[in-house]
């Protein structure tokens, strides 16, 4: 393979990863994410088909249970707002780039470019951010890290051709501009360059090793983020099954709604517990009450209310029973929550929260999402 044939295929590599990691959110908030997802769902029932790669589709942040965590909340609060940025970012920056080349201005050395050299790089790793905050696959970490190290590669390789192209003009530009930061942030981080071999195999090795350190170690912050997030939400585990609830509650409520959803007659490993007036997309739930007031706008905002108010009558609740699909072994206990890679809807039933009474059972239909990967809080 040839150097640009190589360049080519480095830089394709990151156009799919960077997919990997947008397309799902935008599949998502379209009107046909039904029909896209089910696409887009192929690859991910791949890996959920084996053990070894079935935690990758696993996510790190709730999408629908209540999180008292206040990292959880703001991560995902701050993901719109870095993809709006990031999106803004990189038009800025096309714009001043192909200005430039329709004009025959030559190389760009204003507006974003007076400060750093690759702000479009810089703009697309903002918009991965928040799109891998929104929809937080252990997939979706390694694609972005990835992602990263693929622009940071493409940077150099774009920066020698620059050289090549203007000389010593280009030269003095990358003495007062910053790669991705400006000049006088980047002054004050560490330069790995400086410390790395001078051999070109030795060196692919040592950035070959360093990519892999940072990798997994964004994988234990990983790790990390997600036990935190499901200590930070409500859960009873139970010895017929683990009940999870999706709305904030008091002590009282969760042990009458868990010993009434434990009983032996009753199917299913996990039990999703939502205020009777909630609704949920995901888990097929839709409010069975009428709504007496709209949410106020701290509860449309609140990013794991999806628009439904936290204050409600704790008498009525919708309780989904769902059979958990766990990758590997039998597990029992909390784990067939914290492991389930997914899950098949049983059976709804209507309960009141005072008295632990099931009012009504049916049977819970399959949904749009039916084999399709999503979360499981």
């Amino acid at each position: 393979m040839t150097g640009v044939s190589g360049q080519r295929a480095v830089k394709t590599s990151a156009w799919m990863l960077y997919t990997l990691i947008v397309l799902e959110i935008l599949f998502m908030v379209s009107p046909f994410a039904a029909y896209y997802y089910s696409i887009y769902a192929t690859p991910l029932n791949l890996l959920q088909d084996s053990p070894a790669t079935a935690w990758l589709t696993m996510y790190l942040l709730p999408h629908f249970t209540y999180s008292s965590s206040w990292l959880a909340n703001t991560l995902i609060l701050v993901s719109w707002p870095l993809i709006l940025v990031g999106i803004a970012v990189f038009l800025v920056g096309f714009a001043q780039i192909y200005w430039a080349k329709f004009t025959g201005k030559g190389a760009v050395a204003v507006g974003l470019y007076r400060h750093i050299r690759h702000p479009q790089y810089v703009a697309l790793a903002i918009i991965g951010l928040g799109t891998s905050l929104y929809w937080s696959r252990f997939i979706v970490v390694i694609a972005f890290v990835t992602m990263l190290c693929i622009y940071v590669y493409l940077a150099r390789v774009e920066e020698r051709i620059c050289l090549e192209k203007f000389g010593e003009s280009y030269r003095m530009y990358m003495k007062r501009t910053g790669m991705f930061l400006p000049r006088r942030w980047e002054n004050r981080l560490p330069r790995l360059g400086r410390r790395l071999p001078r051999k070109p195999w030795l060196k692919g090795v040592s950035l070959l090793a360093v990519y892999f350190l940072v990798l997994a170690m964004t994988l234990g912050a990983a790790l990390w983020l997600r036990g935190h997030v499901i200590d930070s939400l409500q859960i009873a585990d139970g010895p017929e099954r683990v009940t999870v609830f999706l709305a904030p509650v008091n002590r009282q409520t969760r042990q009458v709604v868990s010993n009434a959803v434990n009983r032996n007659e009753l199917p299913g490993a996990i039990a999703y517990v939502a205020p009777s007036s909630w609704d949920i997309p995901e888990l097929g739930l839709t409010g069975t009450v009428m709504k007496e007031e709209r949410a106020h706008l701290s509860e449309l905002l609140h990013p794991t209310s999806h628009g439904n108010r936290l204050s409600f009558a704790e008498t009525g609740f919708t309780v989904l029973l769902a059979e958990a699909f766990v990758a590997g072994a039998e597990v029992k206990g909390i784990r067939r929550f914290t492991r389930a890679i997914g899950i098949r809807p049983i059976e709804f039933i209507q309960l009141d929260g005072k008295t632990g009474e099931i009012v009504e059972r049916r049977p819970a239909e399959e949904g749009y999402w039916a084999g399709i990967p999503v979360p499981t809080f």
